[in-house]
């Protein structure tokens, strides 16, 4: 029998609002049996949102009679005495069968380097448990900190995205007890880039389930490029280290089971996956982030391990320099360099009416989809008057325009897209990132239920599968396209959410790819996009 294979990352317990599902010890359960997973290391929902010694001994009443859920402590600074007597509270995490600790300072208001936490990194030493702390919880100068306070002890961070591994390789580099896991490694290839700077035992398999995606890491490390040694030990090996499980011998990758899913459904095999389009993709670099492969070659590599067809791309520096035309040649060249596999909007930047005579041409090229224009990073609101140029132009030519979205902003809130449409009710909008955040998601379903010619596309940090069925079912799978943000988002996350999202095969099949094809007027799949 194979040694464990560990979810380290999850979360049991009822949430405040909707935007995560409040997933039951039975849940749980369900997640590991869907997963091919042995455990899953989980910490509470009580102890995260309102009160951690509460929610502490809650879990430990949820998980009893479930050998497979181990627990998982969220803990604080102790002066205040929340959490009993701090001499004895080592021995009393080990007579409860406590197999990690849980750290939420920006939550629960307080900081790893502050004195606040003197007695807490005291008890962890004496403890020896693994800590976590999730990156949005604190930042890299934080976590080089608490292991520098904490030499001996290893220490996991979780959900550390794509923008910060300028900041993270030194922390990494330098604190060999450091591991990250794959709830939301989203750099491109960065499962590869970490595994063969430090080496498989640096990283483990954890989804962040129910408020992450519980698929798209699955999906990550299914397609990834590691030997299968190195799965092995990514899918269960490092966290049977850390957590102190029993076997230590060849593992086997978490595999999801085919009908597991709460609807029925597992992922699809690649023998027996959709076709696949990525209507929302980049080349190029970032100027706050470094970005490993941000070229043609490695993007098509890295769409070759999901199977995916064809992308439309726009290139960054016409998203983010002042020349947009050149950016737009860029795109232009590297999609006519592979034109079964690539073609491109067009990046359109407002406040540079005189590009106009020269889009309207490239218009024309069989290479280019339509618009790309992005608020935000041009300061110009998506209902602005500026703009009506591109309208125009897009109108003329049956264009469809993919606009940069995101909740809460003065420039792209999707309910600014709603102004638009009512102003032109011909015009294909297509809200990038569904609105990026989950309020954003429900404004995209409140905007595109008032307009038909409203679309979503769905990549970010926070759509999940959960969300996406919303979007599926309010809006009908016909409106809803995927994307990934390669290559700022690795594509395997985005590929792995949709499979996994437990969608009828018809709507599957037109959200991955249908959608794209017939709304760009994109050509019918090659037969990599049948894989």
């Amino acid at each position: 029998m194979s040694g464990p294979r560990v979810d380290a990352n999850v979360a049991l317990g009822p949430w405040p609002s909707e935007a995560s599902a409040s997933w039951t010890a039975a849940d749980v359960e369900r997640h590991v049996d869907r997963f091919g997973l042995s455990h899953a290391l989980v910490r509470s929902a009580e102890a995260v949102t309102y009160d951690a010694p509460s929610g502490n001994a809650g879990l430990l009443k949820a998980i009893e009679g479930h050998p497979r859920l181990l627990p998982a402590f969220v803990l604080g600074p102790l002066d205040a005495g929340e959490h009993g007597p701090v001499a004895t509270l080592p021995a009393r995490l080990t007579s409860a069968g406590v197999r990690a600790v849980w750290l939420l300072p920006s939550r629960h208001g307080w900081s790893l380097t502050g004195p606040e936490a003197g007695s807490l990194r005291d008890v962890l030493r004496r403890a020896g448990l693994p800590v976590f702390v999730d990156l949005e919880e604190t930042d890299w100068g934080g976590i080089d900190a608490l292991c520098a306070a904490l030499p001996e002890v290893d220490v996991v961070v979780a959900g550390i995205g794509y923008r910060t591994l300028r900041q993270a390789l030194p922390v990494l580099d330098r604190r060999p007890r450091l591991h990250v896991d794959l709830s939301y490694l989203a750099a491109l290839d960065g499962l590869e880039l970490f595994a063969s700077r430090y080496g498989a035992g640096r990283l483990l398999f954890g989804t962040g389930a129910p408020v992450r995606d519980d698929a798209a890491p699955a999906f990550l490390l299914e397609r990834s490029a590691l030997s299968p040694s190195e799965r092995a030990i990514v899918a269960g090996g490092t966290a049977a280290r850390l957590l102190g499980l029993a076997g230590d011998g060849a593992l086997s990758v978490p595999s999801p089971k085919v009908g597991s899913h709460p609807d029925g459904r597992g992922l699809p095999t690649v023998a027996n996956q959709p076709d696949v389009v990525d209507a929302h993709a980049h080349l190029g670099r970032w100027p706050s982030s470094w970005l490993p492969h941000p070229d043609a070659d490695a993007l098509l590599a890295a769409y070759d391990r999901t199977g995916t067809g064809h992308a439309v791309i726009s290139h960054l520096a016409a998203i983010w320099g002042g020349d947009a035309p050149a950016g737009n040649a860029a795109a232009l060249a590297a999609a006519a360099a592979h034109p079964d596999r690539l073609s491109v909007w067009l990046v359109a930047n407002p406040n540079r009416p005189q590009d106009a005579e020269l889009l309207a041409e490239q218009l024309r090229s069989p290479l280019v989809r339509g618009f790309k224009v992005h608020p935000d990073t041009h300061d110009c609101p998506i209902d602005d008057a500026r703009l009506d140029w591109v309208w125009r132009l897009a109108l003329e030519a049956a264009a469809p325009v993919l606009a940069h979205g995101f909740a809460g902003t003065s420039h792209s809130d999707p309910l600014r897209f709603g102004a638009v449409a009512a102003r032109h009710p011909e015009l294909t909008l297509i809200v990038g990132h569904s609105g990026a955040t989950v309020d954003g998601f429900r404004r995209t379903i409140e905007v595109g239920l008032r307009h038909p010619s409203v679309f979503a596309e769905i990549c970010g940090s926070w759509m999940t599968g959960r969300w996406l069925r919303r979007l599926v079912s309010e809006l009908g799978a016909d409106r809803v396209l995927h994307g990934t943000d390669a290559c700022l988002i690795d594509p395997r996350y985005g590929v792995g959410r949709v499979l996994g999202a437990g969608l009828d095969p018809a709507d599957l099949a037109l959200v991955l790819g249908g959608n794209a094809r017939r709304l760009l007027g994109l050509p019918s799949p090659s037969p990599l996009g049948g894989h």
